[in-house]
């Protein structure tokens, strides 16, 4: 027992000491290089990217600092929607059922490269404020695929009809709403921050930018495949397939006449062109000192 008494003192004795020794100037930066975590923990409409940033900075005195970033954004998002019509429960002799599935899955993938300066104008205890400007490249990337297969079942007397539909649809370099399309361009932003040092090494920090983003927007290409057959009392009257690119337009058709004909509505050209956004982005930092 007295050793155990006698440990517990010479524990609380060493950290009595190192507590009268402690300065908190000691959690600050100086002449240091840091690895750090920035993301974007908002989720709202019109959010810029989806990614997470991996940061170095080299702090060349107590005041000054270079940073360069690398971010990486991966979103992928699905949705199934049914639609589902049965009549039988009115007239069990003459009615109708529909049944159709459609899978929409969108992907986008964003790449950031950005280099920027801080100035760190005020050190207070363990807080560290700064100010700077960053530039750089940013991308986003989209690719999207919707299939949908339905079937359909008319029933009246001495009648009796089945057909099953099929459409595939692959979209590149846009989303399958055709709202956002490829883009490769510049950015710039102004920024200030905080850093908070929990520990002599390890410290977070929270960030408020106001980025200028402008650059090219590409075409997005779309191929569609599809199908239908049907069959009336038993007997087949329809069997066919269709093929459609955006690229040159035309919809290919196979079925008892092969047919080739220009499809009209070019659905996914005619947004290629420049971009200008101005927008807001906000971010959560951890980091570590080296």
């Amino acid at each position: 027992m007295k050793k155990v008494i006698l440990l517990a003192a010479i524990v609380l004795s060493s950290i009595t000491a190192s507590a009268q020794n402690y300065n908190e100037n000691e959690y600050l930066p100086d002449g240091i290089f840091t690895l750090e975590w920035k993301f974007n923990p908002f989720d709202y409409e019109g959010k810029p990217t989806n990614m997470a940033q991996l940061n170095a900075r080299m702090f060349l005195d107590e005041q000054n600092a270079i940073r360069f970033g690398v971010g990486i954004g991966f979103d992928r998002d699905r949705d199934e929607q049914s639609t589902n019509f049965d009549s039988r429960s009115v007239n069990s002799s003459n009615y109708e059922v529909r049944n159709s599935t459609t899978t929409i899955i969108n992907k986008e993938l964003s790449l950031k490269l950005a280099l920027g300066y801080e100035f760190h104008f005020a050190h207070t205890g363990r807080l560290d404020f700064y100010t700077g400007a960053e530039a750089g490249y940013l991308g986003r990337f989209y690719s999207a695929s919707k299939e949908t297969e339905g079937n359909n079942q008319y029933v009246a007397p001495n009648y009796n009809s089945v057909s099953n539909t099929f459409d595939n649809y692959e979209y590149e370099k846009s989303n399958a709403d055709r709202t956002k399309f490829n883009e490769n361009g510049f950015f710039g932003t102004i920024f200030t921050g905080i850093d908070f040092y929990v520990y002599r090494k390890l410290y977070i920090g929270a960030e408020l930018g106001l980025t200028f983003n402008t650059g090219k927007k590409a075409n997005g290409k779309m191929t569609i495949e599809g199908g239908k057959t049907e069959t009336e009392n038993g007997s087949q009257k329809i069997n066919e397939t269709y093929k459609y690119s955006s690229d040159t337009g035309l919809r290919i058709t196979l079925n008892n006449i092969n047919k080739t004909y220009r499809y009209e509505a070019d659905e996914v050209k005619g947004h290629e062109g420049t971009f200008t956004k101005l927008y807001i982005e906000p971010a959560i930092r951890i980091g570590w000192m080296f």
